[in-house]
């Protein structure tokens, strides 16, 4: 293990998807029964955004047969979302978390899961799974941070007229700023987030052409469909 551990270090520092993907398919016959390679291999693939690949998929699949845990599911589910198979997809989403009995790793899964669907556009449903990471991890302040991302992301579609799209920027800066109340760690970044997105909110004029007071209360559209204040 700290061989495996060493090599992955040094893979890590030298990477790139260039380099990976022969060195794995060369490795891959002697190793897709080896579970600690294959997750290894998997998780290196992840992390460097090689997931575009056939090798990937071709990775997986083996990793979820060698060495079936909530996290080769959820590897798995991604691959399956990736060739729209949402509903084979969606089984192995809740087998990953029902796999698992801690609550600060099932929220790893959920959030890992949220990335999944925000990649493919898959907007409520990666929020949905978000707010499930916090609710198993209260404290999650990357998950609050992917709910303002998406709110933020979703500005142009959400609203006709100016001031309604901005006004996701209300909704995207409520969400950061609960990230920085209740993450340590991640308070400076959430807090960049939350000026970036203050900025981008409607102005007072603004707020007055619309015949609208500060303080009260804006229900937001699209598939967003949150109630926030008018700043």
């Amino acid at each position: 293990m700290i061989i495996l551990n060493q090599l992955d270090k040094i893979i890590n520092d030298l990477s790139t998807c260039e380099r990976l993907i022969p060195l794995y398919t060369s490795d891959f016959e002697s190793n897709k029964e080896n579970g600690p390679w294959l997750k290894s291999a998997v998780n290196m693939m992840y992390k460097k955004k090689c997931t575009e690949d056939p090798l990937y998929d071709k990775l997986v699949e083996a990793y979820v047969a060698a060495e079936p845990s909530p996290e080769a599911s959820v590897f798995y589910a991604g691959i399956l979302v990736k060739n729209n198979n949402m509903n084979k997809a969606t089984e192995y989403f809740l087998k990953a978390v029902d796999q698992e009995s801690d609550p600060f790793k099932k929220a790893n899964y959920e959030y890992k899961i949220a990335q999944i669907l925000r990649k493919k556009g898959l907007k409520s449903k990666a929020r949905a799974a978000a707010l499930q990471a916090i609710k198993y991890k209260r404290s999650m302040g990357e998950a609050y941070l992917l709910i303002a991302n998406l709110y933020a992301s979703s500005a142009n579609k959400c609203g006709s007229s100016e001031f309604e799209k901005r006004m996701v920027y209300v909704a995207a800066q409520e969400m950061a700023q609960k990230a920085a109340n209740v993450d340590p760690v991640n308070r400076s970044r959430a807090l960049k987030y939350v000026k970036s997105y203050k900025a981008s909110a409607p102005d007072k004029k603004a707020i007055f052409t619309e015949g609208l007071a500060s303080g009260s209360t804006y229900k937001i559209g699209c598939w967003i469909g949150v109630t926030v204040k008018i700043p």
